[in-house]
């Protein structure tokens, strides 16, 4: 498989150190981006940039996409100057992105008629995880496709998963973020009133931690709202927003009630409305914190 070329749109938050990571592994990555910075980075690590999608897409075995939304994926595979006409015939499109399950069937739908194979496979894990090679990939795809590319995907993940077909990895990831960002709502709630009656929170973290009420969101977003975090937001908070409207969406389209996930989408959208939606999604708490009178950073001595 690693003589297969690789094509990467997407070389952001996400996609540049994944790109990154398979460059490390012998891949030959062709890319293009329109940062400097990036482009400097992988080129310094291997990798060539083209000036366009479509460049990269005539230059591609496995064309990899990392995209923010349904917009920007159809622009890439099918508006005017979609790659999905420009992609030979048995190439393989592998999408990161977390974007509607729709949307995916779509691009499936025009990539299979020209013999291009598709597996749909976001990732969850952040930055960190994308940095590291240890993301989940929930991949909806053929069993065989997923055969043929598990050697690139093992790159970036210890934990690859095949949930279905194309469609199906968006569904598991949207479900996985919904949970993540009703979470983020809860603990701001939960810091509140623990603030408010007198609680140590630094204590509480480190109860809970231990305790039954521990996740992985519990011990990864308290110590940033105690503590406060200088570093650039892992998942910024306004692409949390879009992901639990996708949820909430793919419920109402199922006649599935979702009463806490809209609940959660409105802490979200009010956040976006104050002009934290470059933060990092975790600061949601923080809008839920002041409308109980805490915060967490006052209420925990200033640190």
């Amino acid at each position: 498989m690693t003589n297969k070329r690789i094509g990467f749109v997407g070389v952001g938050a996400m996609g540049m150190p994944m790109a990154k990571r398979l460059l490390d592994a012998g891949y030959e990555v062709v890319f293009t981006s329109r940062r400097a910075e990036t482009i400097e980075l992988l080129e310094r690590a291997g990798g060539r940039a083209v000036p366009n999608p479509l460049i990269v897409a005539e230059e591609s075995d496995i064309f990899l996409t990392c995209l923010p939304a349904d917009a920007e994926l159809s622009e890439v595979y099918l508006g005017p100057e979609g790659v999905v006409e420009y992609l030979k015939p048995s190439s393989t499109i592998i999408d990161f992105s977390t974007t509607s399950p729709m949307m995916i069937k779509r691009v499936a739908a025009e990539a299979v008629e020209r013999g291009i194979r598709v597996v749909d496979a976001p990732v969850s894990g952040g930055v960190w995880g994308a940095e590291r090679g240890t993301l989940t990939i929930m991949a909806g795809c053929d069993e065989q496709v997923l055969d043929e590319v598990r050697p690139i995907l093992s790159v970036l993940s210890q934990s690859i998963f095949r949930v279905g077909d194309v469609g199906m990895g968006k569904i598991f990831k949207l479900v996985n973020n919904a949970l993540t960002g009703t979470m983020m709502v809860l603990i701001g709630e939960t810091l509140g009133v623990a603030a408010n009656a007198g609680a140590d929170l630094e204590l509480l973290h480190e109860v809970v931690s231990s305790s039954s009420g521990k996740s992985a969101v519990w011990s990864d977003s308290v110590p940033k709202l105690l503590h406060g975090d200088d570093s650039a937001p892992g998942f910024r908070l306004e692409l949390m927003r879009k992901d639990i409207r996708l949820a909430a969406s793919l419920g109402e389209d199922l006649g599935t009630p979702m009463p806490l996930t809209s609940l959660a989408l409105q802490f979200f959208t009010a956040a976006c409305a104050r002009g934290m939606g470059k933060q990092s999604a975790s600061d949601v708490a923080n809008i839920v914190g002041r409308m109980s009178g805490a915060g967490f950073l006052q209420a925990n001595g200033g640190k």
